[in-house]
């Protein structure tokens, strides 16, 4: 039982593994819990992480630096894989109207902050974080952090927690938003999302796997480019098989 105590309460690679591995199984388990048709996700395993730590459970700071950089690291390259293929192409659609609201809703963050800042007193460091948690931005938590460090030589606990804080309010507050438009709006998800998908359909076209075997002599030495000006239709190459 030695070895079960020391794993639990002790320090270590192991003590550090089972702490993470336990954070996140229960977090996921939480995540399924629906009130009201309504699931916080994976947002569980942070409220899980902070009672944790609450109760004195900790990991190796170096390892936690690792893992937080690690982890934010997949997570932008995540999402930029996900919207990379039809990222340019949505400027043709509305995209550029989209970027000019998320840049509206940044600035009104920034003067709110900054107004806050003014009248409280609030360190800016701390009031940052607080920016972060309260829209949800974790990539804006770790430049936050990073910038604050580059400039200072020194990290900022409060960017943290402050953070760790208004995230919590930050997801419910969006929640209770959505909740109270479609009451007042009287807004049907079911004929949205149908609305959406017909809009989407419109707009974009089946796509079909082909693996070809390039025979025509006359685009032999040709690059992807100007194959493309040949062919009058959108395509995308994969992978290219020299025999």
């Amino acid at each position: 039982m030695d070895w079960l105590i020391e794993l639990i309460s002790g320090s270590g690679i192991a003590h550090s593994i089972l702490i993470l591995a336990l954070v996140i199984a229960v977090g996921l388990l939480l995540g399924k819990i629906k009130i009201f048709g309504i699931s916080l996700g994976t947002t569980w395993i942070l409220f899980f992480g902070i009672f944790l730590g609450h109760l004195g459970l900790h990991i190796e700071p170096e390892l936690l630096h690792f893992l937080k950089e690690f982890g934010l690291i997949l997570f932008i390259f995540s999402i930029g894989m996900q919207v990379g293929p039809s990222f340019f192409s949505s400027f043709k659609q509305g995209g550029i109207t989209l970027n000019l609201l998320a840049s509206g809703v940044v600035l009104l963050g920034v003067t709110v902050t900054v107004v806050i800042h003014l009248i409280t007193g609030l360190p800016i460091a701390t009031m940052v974080g607080i920016l972060s948690g309260a829209v949800t931005n974790t990539p804006g938590l770790g430049a936050a952090q990073q910038t604050f460090t580059d400039a200072t030589g020194t990290t900022d606990p409060s960017i943290a927690t402050a953070y760790a804080v208004a995230y919590p309010l930050g997801v419910v507050g969006i929640i209770l938003s959505l909740l109270l438009f479609r009451s007042l709006f009287r807004i049907n998800l079911a004929q949205e999302n149908s609305k959406l998908d017909e809009m989407n359909d419109s707009k974009q076209t089946e796509a079909h796997m082909f693996t070809l075997s390039v025979l025509n002599p006359a685009i032999m030495g040709k690059n992807i480019r100007e194959i493309k000006k040949l062919i009058d239709r959108e395509f995308v190459i994969s992978r290219v098989l020299h025999a």
